[in-house]
């Protein structure tokens, strides 16, 4: 009797031990999966390290490949997430103490008509609203929102972001300024499947905001570059009559 408690007391240990060597693994292949599904796109998170006794998640160097029919490799990188789960948490209302992400860089990027981080964002947003309908007879039907998780979200931070654009006429890497936001979510808390969504939409406001400041200088780049060109035709016969000086004061205006 005793051999056979030893040996079930062992057997436990074992299976412990082997759901917490594998549980990161699988927690990590899990999320890939479902934010690939959810991007339309490729997702690789490097490590998933998580303490469940103190609700911690770590994820380090995540990237988010571009949609198709765009250059660069990546929409976005991410270098660290941090998360701790409130012990007020229940299965209804999953409450968030503290999340960050350090060292996102977004990468801006447009082709045709479409800008690649616009694209992510429209396909999280149809993701977040085929996930709240089922199909009964062949027909969309709404689920009712109580029988989704809800999350708050009580300390949101983004910090040291920077922004990538590449376009045609202006390249450049900026600082986003960081962002802080206490109690997101409150008071009933966001729908599970719409969490990615919001989350994106607050990064992108502020790169939103960026761009709008970088756009004064593009167009004054444009409309340099067009004149620029415009006055190297024009001049482009004068050349052969300028004197010394006036060929240098043409070079120190870059004509």
């Amino acid at each position: 009797m005793k051999k056979i408690l030893t040996y079930l007391f062992v057997l436990v240990l074992i299976v412990i031990g082997a759901m917490a060597l594998f549980f990161d693994g699988i927690t990590k292949s899990a999320i890939e999966t479902y934010a690939q599904q959810a991007l339309k796109t490729p997702v690789h998170i490097t490590e998933f390290r998580s303490d469940l006794s103190a609700g911690k998640v770590n994820i380090d160097f995540v990237e988010v490949k571009n949609p198709p029919n765009f250059k660069n490799e990546n929409a976005f990188v991410l270098n660290h997430l941090s998360l701790i789960i409130d012990t007020e948490s229940t299965d209804d209302l999953i409450v968030i103490e503290h999340l960050e992400f350090d060292g996102l860089l977004f990468t801006l990027e447009q082709s045709d008509n479409q800008v690649n981080l616009v694209t992510l964002l429209k396909s999280l947003e149809s993701k977040s609203n085929t996930s709240d309908q089922s199909i009964v007879e062949g027909k969309p039907v709404k689920i009712e929102e109580q029988a989704e998780a809800r999350v708050i979200i009580k300390d949101l931070n983004f910090i040291n972001t920077q922004l990538k654009i590449d376009t045609q006429w202006f390249k450049d890497v900026v600082d986003v300024p960081d962002v802080s936001i206490h109690h997101f979510g409150t008071p009933n808390g966001i729908p599970m499947s719409r969490v990615g969504a919001e989350l994106m939409k607050i990064a992108l406001r502020r790169i939103q905001d960026e761009v709008e400041n970088k756009g004064l200088r593009l167009g004054e780049k444009e409309i340099k570059e067009g004149v620029r060109r415009q006055l190297e035709g024009e001049l482009e016969g004068l050349k052969g009559k300028l004197d010394g000086k006036a060929r240098d004061w043409f070079r120190k205006l870059g004509l």
